[in-house]
């Protein structure tokens, strides 16, 4: 299922964070994993994602970051960090 959210919190030291869903279900789990292959390590909270969700043990996590709108972010909160590219 695809889906638009905001990224409610992301922590960089424990790599993972959660994406608040605007269709009123509950959060879903960020893996660090899944943003790096969006080209992401980091987003700032309010960030607008549209990400693909997928159901695992009864419980929400994102499969895919589709699209990434951070001039959403909050104001005050640090700028996304890229993923670097591999050399």
């Amino acid at each position: 299922m695809t889906v638009m959210g905001t990224v409610a919190w992301f922590d960089l030291t424990r790599q993972f964070g959660f994406v608040a869903l605007s269709n009123g279900d509950s959060d879903a789990f960020l893996h660090m994993s899944v943003l790096k292959q969006a080209g992401y390590v980091w987003l700032p909270r309010g960030t607008t994602v549209r990400v693909r969700i997928e159901a695992k043990r009864g419980k929400q996590r994102v499969a895919e970051v589709l699209e990434i709108d951070h001039s959403t972010a909050r104001p005050g909160e640090n700028a996304p960090i890229l993923r670097k590219p591999k050399t």
